[in-house]
């Protein structure tokens, strides 16, 4: 009799409880952690099962849709905190609480003071 552990057999409830706990936010870690496996399995399997992979992947963009589809919920609801939180997320360059002042001015003081002597000259 062969020793280890029995190899792991990627079936269709393993494919869509992986799609299932992305869903909920978890890591590919947690992930793993769920499904009793060690990361490396999973790169393995990802790789050997692209379905596995692509459920993942797909678990992850329902999340995200979700959790967007209630936060412009809340924003079409007049909430100033997920009107804030969106546009300092989807546009940060305008709508970050602080702006960084960039000085483009080159002068030096020694610069400045050569200049002012030889322009008394």
């Amino acid at each position: 009799m062969p020793a280890g552990r029995p190899p792991i057999k990627v079936t269709k409830e393993i494919i869509e409880k992986a799609e299932s706990l992305a869903a909920q936010g978890l890591t590919e870690l947690q992930i793993c952690h769920c499904l009793g496996w060690c990361q490396d399995t999973l790169i393995k399997k990802k790789k050997q099962y692209t379905e596995l992979n692509e459920a993942i992947k797909r678990g992850k963009s329902k999340g995200i849709a979700l959790v967007t589809s209630e936060l412009l919920k809340k924003i079409k609801l007049g909430d100033t905190t997920a009107q804030i939180f969106y546009l300092k997320n989807r546009a940060p360059e305008e709508w970050r609480d602080r702006r960084e002042n960039v000085n483009e001015n080159k002068h030096t003081i020694e610069g400045d003071l050569k200049a002012a002597l030889l322009k008394d000259e």
